[in-house]
């Protein structure tokens, strides 16, 4: 499977700095809590600026997604079960954070995967977080800000990456998926094979492909399936 992420070409058509790229998620399968939580950590980073060849952190900008903190019990992925902790949906705000900044051209610095795919992204377009121990940071390469728009609606959870000046290039990313074969077993057990994903980024200058390159290897271990 292929899947395909573009940066964008769009003026913003109100004297704003232009939208250079975006990503989006399903928030129609989350209960409450998880919603409440997506909300609020979309409040802390709607306006936040990336200043030039800066390094944005989630978990310094969100913070911890504790009860002190407002954040509500919610559904947690942890290797192949789900468990309820206060800030179940931050991941889900990374992830789509992530996609986002990577469509704008931004570098990484620190990025961690789950031990398995979720529902809301791609394999190997997700960014877990836990704070104190896994934080996603992203680099600015430009010489001028990056401007963070984040919203939620009833379905959706859209990020917007704005800039003053547009880069010189935009980007399309790319995924191509290979499943591997199914370990011998004999003890009847449903098993679902391990996955390997490549993540590509495209540099292009209007259609013009510059260069691609691979800019990151996922590997999803095999599992029970429960």
């Amino acid at each position: 499977m292929i899947f395909v992420i573009r940066s964008l070409d769009a003026s913003s058509g109100d004297g704003r700095p232009e939208i250079i790229a975006s990503f989006s998620t399903s928030v129609e399968d989350q209960d409450d809590a998880v919603r409440h939580n997506i909300r609020l950590a979309c409040g802390k980073l709607d306006g936040y600026i990336v200043m030039p060849k800066s390094i944005f952190s989630f978990n310094d900008t969100v913070g911890e997604g504790s009860t002190r903190n407002g954040f509500r019990n919610g559904a947690v992925l942890y290797r192949d079960e789900v468990r309820y902790e206060p800030g179940g949906g931050l991941c889900q705000v990374s992830s789509t954070l992530f996609n986002a900044l990577l469509a704008a051209g931004g570098e990484i610095a620190e990025r961690h995967r789950h031990f398995q795919p979720v529902t809301y992204v791609p394999p190997g377009l997700d960014a877990t977080i836990k704070y104190g121990k896994k934080d996603l940071r992203i680099r600015n390469p430009y010489d001028q800000k990056l401007y963070i728009e984040s919203s939620v609606s009833g379905k959706s959870l859209l990020v917007r990456i704005r800039s003053d000046i547009p880069p010189a290039f935009r980007y399309e990313l790319f995924t191509e998926e290979e499943e591997a074969e199914l370990p011998i077993q004999d003890d009847g057990r449903r098993l679902r094979g391990g996955i390997s994903v490549n993540v590509y980024r495209k540099k292009l200058s209007g259609d013009r492909l510059i260069e691609s390159f691979l800019l990151y290897r996922d590997h999803y271990p095999a599992v029970y399936l429960k």
